[in-house]
């Protein structure tokens, strides 16, 4: 990082995870309530969508870019143009993703119940689509930008930093926005702060490599090599179900204010605000911890001490009602562990490209890449999913028994994660 650079290559990187990540949060923050609010709202919202439609809705679309992923992936590894290898991939992507979240947010009123999940359901297949092919070559761009397993951690780290300000933009922000300026005016102000950011890396100089370096195994060798892979079997069986469990807590802070703390929507705010807070404080933990025990290790613990945590979530109401110092203080300590997933997976994945390229002779960043999102955006889909049927068992002050059984749901998927990586045998 001496280097003025390399210095300029990664501030310019890290930038795109924070559009991803900023268009993301604000869609899960924001979107079951968009299409179901609670009747009546103070943002007199109507009725489009019941929350369990959109759920399926948004597992659709994380299907439909998941299947993609892997595609994108193979057909990156194989690019080639004096542009570089993902550059052209990212530049293609950028406009679909935000025209996309930017109308999803902002339906029409007055279409038929069928007509609105037909528009919510293509649109979100749209943002995925677009999403994949821009997240697919990102990802892959990374293990190039950083050789050493001390490059890797510190890169991720400053990634996932990005990445949680971003997720902060969009979580924190969007309910903020909506109350002062409606969806519509908050569509628009990020829509642009995301455009700006996806646009950074694309300043990057890419080193370009001749057409017969960079020629891979077919797509269908290429996929069945790396589900053979055992160390990324374990690894992707944990970073899924921990996207699972940060998936639902993604989806909930708006309800989690208003069914079992008694607030306005708003409120929502301030518990994303806490909960992304914690992340960003757990990095002065988490980062030592992997540097000292592996980031193995330190990814397991750190899903122990989240899943312990939002069980507690479940059963809190019982102990202290609406009390709201409690809530506040257990919301902050128990998502330390949150900044793990943002770190240690982007760090341990080249690790395990570094293998597969000793075992095989080829580098393929971007087909493990684009597995790794096939499965990651499932998850996150079948997390959004959960979410909207557990809500469904009540997300109201006289009903909230869908929002507190949301969190323990969550911490059983976080301490999952944990047990899968036991199998991991990579220890760096």
């Amino acid at each position: 990082m001496s280097n003025p650079q390399i210095s300029f290559k990664w501030l310019s990187y890290i930038t795109g995870i924070f559009g991803l990540l900023s268009i993301n949060s604000a869609v899960v923050t924001m979107l079951i309530y968009r299409y179901d609010p609670e009747i009546p709202n103070t943002d007199n919202l109507p009725f489009l969508v019941p929350s369990a439609l959109v759920g399926i809705a948004m597992l659709i679309g994380r299907l439909g870019g998941s299947i993609i992923q892997p595609i994108i992936g193979h057909i990156s590894d194989r690019f080639w143009s004096r542009w570089g290898r993902r550059r052209p991939f990212l530049a293609m992507a950028i406009v679909p993703m935000v025209v996309s979240f930017s109308l999803l947010l902002t339906p029409p009123l007055n279409n038929s119940r069928l007509e609105n999940i037909v528009y919510l359901t293509v649109l979100l297949c749209s943002l995925s689509l677009a999403t994949a092919v821009y997240q697919v070559s990102y990802l892959a761009w990374l293990p190039s930008l950083s050789q050493t397993p001390e490059q890797r951690v510190t890169l991720s780290s400053l990634m996932a930093i990005s990445g949680m300000l971003g997720g902060a933009i969009g979580g924190i922000g969007s309910p903020l926005l909506v109350d002062r300026y409606g969806f519509s005016g908050m569509a628009m102000i990020l829509g642009a702060i995301s455009s700006v950011a996806l646009a950074m890396p694309l300043m990057i100089q890419e080193e370009t490599l001749a057409p017969s370096i960079i020629m891979s195994p077919t797509l269908k060798k290429s996929l069945h090599s790396a589900l053979q892979n055992r160390s990324f079997k374990s690894y992707i069986a944990g970073f899924s179900s921990a996207g699972i469990a940060i998936s639902i807590v993604s989806a909930c802070p708006a309800f989690l204010a208003v069914a079992l703390l008694g607030k306005d929507v708003s409120f929502g705010a301030v518990v994303n605000g806490i909960i992304l807070g914690s992340g960003i404080i757990g990095f002065a933990v988490v980062i030592p911890l992997a540097k000292r025990w592996g980031k193995r290790r330190a990814f397991q613990w750190a899903m122990i001490w989240l899943g312990c945590g939002l069980l507690i979530v479940g059963i809190l109401p019982l102990l202290v009602g609406q009390a709201l110092m409690p809530w506040l203080l257990l919301l902050l300590l128990s998502n330390l562990g949150s900044s793990s997933f943002f770190i240690l997976p982007n760090a341990m994945l080249p690790d395990v490209i570094d293998r597969d390229e000793r075992n095989f002779g080829v580098r393929r960043e971007a087909i493990f890449f684009g597995t790794r999102g096939l499965l990651q955006n499932m998850s996150q889909g079948m997390g959004v999913f959960l979410a909207g049927i557990l809500l469904m068992l009540g997300k109201t002050p006289a009903q909230p028994w869908g929002v507190q059984l949301a969190f323990p749901v969550a911490g059983l998927f976080a301490i999952a994660a944990a047990w899968a990586f036991v199998f991991y045998p990579i220890e760096e």
